[in-house]
């Protein structure tokens, strides 16, 4: 991790150890003295690559405490904790037996990684030897272990892996399901892609070393996208197009990526069903400015048998879906009124030439698929609409004969905050975040789109929506300061004037990386003022625009949107509004 400090509770909740440094790149910290009495519950948070991470312990005594997603599940088994609640207030359990027994439980459904990895089925993860970045030992597991928390009725542990199938679910004291690799999984070698993407990283952002350095490093059947539906395949075409949105040639590009650096990567779900692995992996860069920039979708490196060695395979998919939750904070900044929470899904398809409808769907406790939505195409949206019940009634339909699209580019599946949006969250928590997308060349979604992907392809659901107001409302939000909230509602100027607004936050608790912020005139926020990409440590941004010919008044209604994203991918959305005219009590 990166720009990681520790944090050390003793048992009554008090701190003891603030902002105690995480060395880069060996993952060493202290030593701290333990004041107090015990249980002491331990936090580091920082960057790991481009995403915001938080991981726990415990110690009744001190000594070696190592700090990984997997002393995060024991922690949580042995405390019947979820994170949201985990580091407030006296301790719950973490006595030396609860410890001993949570370990013994995740241990044994782990047994698949253990052996993969080498070690001995009675590892010690809280105290084992662990060597960061070597992808050995307790490191690979590491990497081929995810690792899942949340709270249901009770605290859960959800294990899966990249090069295996099947979920594992656990509660304190029961598990259900098994965590299983793929007798190939050893032939994934990460050092291997590490070796790759090093080499991508020294040729990609230079502005003489991308054209003759990339295409050696692509596969022979790699492809990348000119937009979401142009495509570019074979060695040369692809490093041509890649190369000209390095240097922000292309028709779109906001800005060139010469001199920015590649952020490393691990697997997030490999296919061994043909001759040659091919793992699913993220191209992401970061700007001088520290901002991260993710170049195509769903893309994806293969390792060859001959030539032997891992080769960038760019776009996984023809048809470059994505699927994401999004849960969704919304505040009145000017009057007293209840916040509210909202969930959503957002399932990106586009417009590819011939696409008619899209079915997504999950799957259930049982293993059996169960239709979400339906999405079918507008006439001027750049991506599939969500199929709705009638033109007055957002409600998902599931006939494609009667229903509604309401408008382009409305992706966002709302996941109602009744039982039946709680069964939605809770089938991805516990048979897996797995999305399936089935292509239609008609309306009536009957014939399958004929393609390269085939009429139906998989999407991993990037972040778990939770499953109750405790999940919503314990999760990483910003908080913003009371004059960025009082300078918003006074907020205005006249026709053609320099507007600045800073907007100033912190974190109701670490484990977030801030990504946007927005400054709108209308509840859609289509109507916008003023933007500004963030860096994923950012506390602070400063939005500026010129006024055009309408001016911003202090009675009219204004949206300020600030978006992050968590460790696992939930985007989490803070909507502040301020609606002068309208009376206390209600929301905007």
């Amino acid at each position: 991790m990166t720009n990681a400090t520790v944090r050390v509770l003793d048992e009554t909740g008090k701190a003891i150890a603030t902002g105690k440094k995480v060395v880069a790149g060996t993952g060493a910290y202290g030593p701290i003295t333990l004041t107090g009495s015990g249980p002491f519950r331990v936090e580091a948070c920082g960057l790991a690559g481009s995403r915001p991470l938080c991981v726990w312990g415990a110690t009744t005594s001190g000594g070696t405490l190592n700090l990984t997603p997997l002393t995060s599940a024991v922690t949580v088994l042995a405390g019947g904790q979820p994170p949201e609640t985990l580091m407030t207030g006296p301790v719950q359990g973490l006595t030396d037996s609860a410890l001993a027994t949570a370990q013994a439980q995740l241990r044994t459904a782990l047994a698949a990684a253990l052996a993969d990895a080498g070690l001995d089925p009675a590892f010690d993860l809280l105290a084992g030897a662990l060597t960061p970045g070597s992808h050995t030992g307790y490191d690979r597991m590491l990497d081929t272990v995810t690792v899942g928390l949340g709270l249901d009725a009770k605290a859960y542990v959800t294990l899966g892996s990249p090069l295996g199938s099947g979920l594992a679910y656990l509660e304190p004291g029961t598990s259900q399901g098994s965590l299983a690799l793929d007798p190939a999984a050893a032939t994934v070698d990460l050092p291997g892609i590490d070796t790759l993407y090093q080499a991508m990283g020294a040729v990609m952002p230079s502005a003489n070393g991308c054209t003759p350095g990339l295409p050696p490093l692509l596969d022979a059947g790699a492809r990348a996208s000119v937009d979401l539906v142009t495509t570019f395949s074979g060695t040369a075409g692809a490093a041509q197009l890649l190369c000209s949105h390095m240097a922000g040639l292309l028709t779109g590009d906001a800005e060139s990526l010469v001199g920015s650096k590649l952020l490393p990567t691990l697997p997030t779900r490999c296919d061994f069903s043909g001759a040659d692995p091919v793992c699913r992996v993220a191209l992401v860069f970061q700007t001088a400015k520290g901002v991260l920039r993710q170049v195509g979708v769903e893309q994806a490196v293969v390792k060859r048998a001959s030539p032997t060695g891992w080769k960038y395979l760019g776009n996984r998919l023809e048809v470059q879906a994505t699927a994401a939750a999004r849960l969704v904070l919304t505040h009145r900044a000017d009057q007293t009124a209840p916040d509210s929470y909202a969930r959503y899904l957002d399932v990106s398809i586009p417009a590819y030439p011939g696409l008619q409808c899209a079915r997504a769907s999950q799957k259930d406790a049982g293993g059996a698929d169960v239709p979400l939505a339906l999405f079918k195409p507008t006439a001027a949206g750049s991506f599939l609409s969500l199929w709705s019940t009638a033109p007055g009634n957002a409600a998902p339909s599931l006939d494609p004969a009667t229903g509604a699209t309401l408008g382009d580019d409305l992706v966002a599946l709302p996941v109602p905050g009744t039982t039946a949006g709680d069964t939605i969250a809770r089938n991805f928590v516990r048979a897996g975040r797995a999305l399936k997308l089935e292509l239609f060349a008609d309306a009536a979604c009957s014939a399958p789109l004929a393609g390269a992907d085939g009429g139906a392809v998989s999407l991993d659901v990037a972040g778990q929506l939770p499953l109750n107001i405790i999940g919503q409302s314990g999760q990483p939000w910003p908080v913003l300061a009371a004059s960025s909230v009082s300078n918003l509602v006074s907020l205005k100027g006249a026709v053609g004037a320099k507007l600045n607004y800073v907007a100033n936050w912190s974190l109701l608790r670490a484990g977030l990386a801030p990504q946007h912020l927005q400054l709108c005139t209308n509840a859609a926020c289509t109507a916008k003022v003023a933007e500004l990409d963030l860096d994923p440590a950012a506390v602070a941004g400063t939005l500026s625009t010129t006024l055009g010919l309408k001016a911003l008044l202090a009675s009219d209604y204004k949206l300020l949107r600030l978006t992050g994203r968590t460790a696992d991918g939930l985007t989490l959305q803070l909507d502040t509004t301020s609606c002068p005219t309208l009376p206390a009590g209600q929301p905007c």
